[in-house]
């Protein structure tokens, strides 16, 4: 699966990421290489929430379309390739 994430430049802060398509999915990183890690590692943890709770896990949605949501203005736009056994097998 290929979720969209965004990540903004949070001001002497680091790096503030969210994957749209999964509610409460969202993390922080001092710098992008380890947000964009980080947001791997929660991506996967939410998915085996929803996996342990019996849910499908969400679509990944539309880049395009996600860019155009005015709450993702000035983000940084990556796709997180997660593959379905990662999380499907653990339980």
């Amino acid at each position: 699966m290929r979720y969209p994430v965004v990540v903004h430049n949070i001001e002497f802060a680091g790096y503030g990421a969210i994957a749209p398509d999964l509610p409460h999915c969202h993390c922080h990183g001092d710098t992008l290489e380890l947000t964009l890690q980080k947001m791997a590692e929660t991506i996967v943890a939410r998915l085996d929430d929803l996996h342990a709770a019996g849910d499908v896990p969400p679509t990944p949605g539309d880049l395009e379309t996600l860019r155009q949501n005015p709450a993702f203005t000035g983000g940084i736009w990556a796709i997180i390739d997660i593959e379905q056994n990662a999380f499907s097998s653990r339980n």
